[in-house]
């Protein structure tokens, strides 16, 4: 950063999923990874870093083969081993973060060991602990002193956030770590308040705050990805691992108001869209609460054209060929993969260890089988010139999904059930969904549900911010349903029948009773203090004395009044001062200091 003192900034590279080992066997592709790796570590020793920041899936196997470790062990003992000092004070207590190391401290304060370049890594869902022992490979790598393995959870029924705390000169960092756990699982202890996240903190002293994590961020489906929401606001910007889409310019979440990098995998292991983007590392410079991010391209990754076409829209094209429809679309890919070899020569970068021959992959999606070929045989034609000749071509059958018919909101009777409310003066939602129904049974009427029982959801998702209602309540009523249909064994045209006797026999108010004996109510139970507030406590750590630093202060002061980070990747982008978080709850100003951080996230559901 032009305006600081290099005595007062610290320099990360940031890298995220490098799976060395990938396709290690594979005569062509197999040193991709490594050679990706070991061009990360120059660049880390060219641009002269105060540490590297990992991810996660640094290996692409949980029990990496003998010589993927090898490869390992020997590109961090040549460029992460040196003469230079380290000019990263540690501040906090080290056995809070760090597991399986001799000293329990980083790795650069072991008399033993001449570390230049300190590597601090939290795991992913590749190299994560496994077998016998609940080992990962980062913690042969952390025994061993080369890495320093963090972020690491040793509870699943609870999660503890400890952050490294570091110093150099004026700036103080704050380094959290969230190894990858099972989306579900995860989300489960979100919502169950089982999250606690310490931070430091005083009146007089700010921090940067910076979190590393290995999750989905993509919605791949209920409980199935982290959503950023969940994370605290007083974040200032997040490394996102897992996923391979490099997105490495800082996205601001406006909700939360921190910033999001996604660096993406140095090494394709599908051939995706995504995947084919060009890959990079970050530079990220932190001076006090500020931080800018330069992306740096890498130079040694193997070339990757991807293209998706769908043959109805190339039908004519296809008609002025000879031979069946088979052998049309077999001539037409041929054609379209030779195109896309040259193009491939456009992204070598001249680098003296850039592999020269590129991946390439073919998307072909139809509606008729009949255009289907033999792909394998197809990419024998291209040996030597495409490194995947076993799967240059995919096809991928398009599916058409036939909108169903939808009843469409009756305006009149929601006017009606209005009225009735306005006249009872109630102003509760459920109620108005109850009156609406009412209102539309004998024109639209409900087929299994209870009228009801859709007001109860409505309740429980506005008033309990339930966000399981719908799914338990629905889940039920089929659950029941299907009981009630095996038990009778209706023919085919008497189901409908049959489903009007269950709602007759089955009265809402039995059926919730049933469902909250059950427990499908699935509401978490909260203290007084947590009502209405975010699924993470914020705690102030106690000072310790460890290492070469004392640990500072103990209680997080009120992050809406500091000041927050400028990212300067194209253009400078200050963060507003002012902060929609609220602090609520405050306890007593001292050590153990605890801070409710509101969810705002909820108020726009």
């Amino acid at each position: 950063m032009a305006d600081a003192d290099s005595d007062n900034v610290i320099r990360v590279l940031v890298a995220t999923d490098n799976h060395l080992g990938y396709a290690e066997k594979d005569p062509v592709r197999g040193t991709d990874s490594f050679t990706a790796f070991e061009e990360i570590l120059e660049l880390a020793v060219s641009e002269d870093v105060d540490m590297i920041l990992l991810g996660g899936d640094l290996f692409h196997d949980s029990v990496p083969s003998q010589n993927s470790m090898h490869r390992c062990i020997e590109l961090l003992r040549r460029y992460t081993f040196g003469d230079k000092p380290v000019s990263l004070e540690v501040l906090s207590d080290q056995t809070l973060s760090f597991h399986n190391t001799i000293n329990q401290t980083v790795n650069y304060e072991d008399p033993n060991l001449n570390i230049s370049i300190p590597v601090f890594s939290i795991h992913g869902n590749h190299d994560d602990p496994s077998g016998f022992g609940r080992l990962s490979s980062l913690d042969l790598l952390s025994t061993s002193g080369l890495v320093n393995y963090f972020g690491r959870w040793t509870d699943l029924t609870k999660l503890e956030i400890n952050p490294i705390l570091l110093r150099k000169g004026e700036t103080q960092l704050a380094l959290y770590g969230l190894s990858h756990i099972n989306d579900a699982r995860l989300t489960r202890l979100f919502r169950d308040f089982k999250v606690t996240m310490n931070c430091p903190g005083t009146a007089e002293e700010e921090w940067f705050h910076l979190m590393v994590v290995h999750q989905n961020r993509a919605d791949r489906g209920p409980k199935n990805y982290l959503p950023e929401e969940l994370l605290p606001a007083f974040l200032h910007m997040i490394i996102w691992g897992h996923e391979h889409d490099c997105r490495i310019v800082p996205e601001l979440n406006v909700k939360r108001d921190f910033y999001v990098t996604q660096p993406g995998s140095s090494v394709p292991t599908s051939l995706s869209e995504g995947e084919s983007l060009k890959k990079h590392v970050g530079l990220l410079e932190i001076y006090k609460t500020k931080c800018q991010l330069k992306p740096l391209p890498l130079q040694t990754v193997r070339p990757f054209i991807f293209e998706a076409i769908n043959l109805a829209d190339y039908e004519e094209e296809l008609e002025l060929k000879e031979g069946d429809a088979a052998t049309r679309a077999y001539s037409f890919a041929r054609e379209r993969v030779e195109a896309m070899i040259v193009r491939a020569m456009e992204l070598r970068t001249g680098h003296p260890k850039q592999p020269i021959v590129p991946l390439i992959r073919l998307r072909l999606m139809f509606t008729d089988e009949s255009y289907m070929f033999n792909t394998i045989r197809f990419g024998q034609m291209f040996e030597g010139r495409v490194a995947n000749v076993s799967d240059v071509v995919q096809f991928k059958k398009v599916v058409k999904k036939v909108k169903s018919d939808t009843l469409a909101l009756d305006k009149e009777a929601m006017k009606r059930a209005f009225e009735k409310m306005e006249v009872e003066n109630t102003a509760r939602v459920e109620e108005l969904v109850d009156r609406y129904f009412d209102e539309v049974k004998d024109k639209n009427p409900l087929k299994l549900m209870h009228s009801k029982a859709l007001a109860e959801m409505t309740y429980r998702l506005v008033e309990r911010v339930d966000g399981n209602a719908a799914e338990n309540i629905v889940k039920f009523y089929r659950e029941k349903a299907i009981e009630h249909l095996m038990e009778t064994l209706p023919s085919d045209e008497n189901v409908d029948n049959e489903l009007a006797n269950f709602r007759t026999r089955y009265k809402h108010d039995d059926l919730l009773k049933m469902l909250d004996a059950r427990g499908a109510q699935a509401v978490p139970l909260k203290c007084n203090a947590l009502k209405n507030e975010s699924n993470i406590i914020v705690k102030g750590p106690t000072a310790v004395n460890r290492g070469r630093g004392r640990g500072r202060g103990a209680a997080g002061s009120s992050t809406s009044s500091r000041a927050k980070p400028q990212l300067n990747v194209s253009v400078n982008t200050t963060r507003s001062s002012g902060r929609n978080q609220s602090i609520l709850n405050a306890a007593s100003r001292s050590k153990n200091k605890v801070y409710l951080i509101s969810d705002e996230s909820d108020s726009d559901n």
